[in-house]
């Protein structure tokens, strides 16, 4: 049995449950996410108005999302709520068992590839979840961090690299783009070598994951794009590109204005 298996949600904390039972006064759900942990729905708990007939709110076996309001730790049940709980955090949870779910499928693909057995991948699940919360919070981990973050839980080789291609491959997000215009002129008879020198010295900031693109507008404008992973790498490139411009600019004499658009 897994660490998972033994605890409870906490109170205010939004779950996936499954209806089990459904009785005159609310209905009995399963926590799908606290595993043998049981819950009651109260039937003042699932509208804010009059509630007559239940099963036109829910239905045995549904799948539905609800609001843990109080706990009893002893007998490992937890009263839930419908009716407080709110569209913004109802939207946010069906956010995150989505994120999850694509987590386990890169999980399953990495198993069907490395010919794992079901038993096999479950063992190795397991052991990610004794040091994550979620599958998702370890891939969001290990797309930021790299390999290490696997490595270091003594999972094998070939599976925790596996698992970090397919991750990459299929939920890796979009990159962005940020972009400037700058403004850069010189008075000197070669100031067009000038200029083409000081934009070519933005490359420096150029990795695998980064890239830039400057394009003539028009006199004495220049667009600059910063292709990355996300908005604060973006950012941060584009802050390093306006110190380069900045500095080269000055030493050879130009005139610089820098322009987010």
């Amino acid at each position: 049995m897994s660490g998972k298996e033994l605890l409870l949600p906490d109170e205010g904390e939004v779950v996936l449950a499954t209806v089990r039972e459904i009785t005159p006064y609310g209905a009995y759900v399963t926590l799908d996410e606290y595993k043998n942990v049981r819950g009651f729905l109260h039937i003042s708990e699932i509208s804010s108005g009059w509630v007559k007939h239940i099963d036109r709110f829910i239905q045995e076996k549904q799948k539905t999302i609800l609001k843990v309001i109080r706990i009893n730790k002893v007998r490992k049940e937890v009263d839930l709520s419908l009716r407080r709980l709110t569209e913004e955090e109802r939207r946010d949870k069906l956010i995150l068992l989505k994120k999850e779910e694509k987590s386990k499928s890169v999980i399953k693909k990495v198993g069907l590839d490395l010919k794992l057995s079901d038993s096999q991948v479950a063992s190795l699940e397991e052991k990610i979840l004794e040091e994550y919360p979620s599958l998702y919070t370890m891939i969001d981990s290990l797309l930021e961090k790299g390999i290490l973050v696997l490595t270091k839980l003594s999972l094998p080789e070939d599976f925790a690299q596996r698992v970090y291609e397919v991750a990459k491959e299929k939920l890796s997000p979009p990159p962005v783009v940020v972009n400037e215009i700058i403004q850069l002129s010189s008075l000197t008879s070669n100031g067009l070598d000038i200029i083409k020198q000081i934009l070519g010295s933005i490359t420096k900031i150029e990795r695998e994951d980064i890239k830039t693109s400057i394009k003539y507008v028009s006199a004495p404008n220049y667009r600059l794009s910063i292709t990355a992973p996300n908005y604060k790498i973006a950012e941060q490139c584009l802050r390093q590109a306006n110190e380069i411009v900045q500095r080269e600019a000055k030493h050879h004499k130009c005139i610089v204005s820098l322009k987010r658009i």
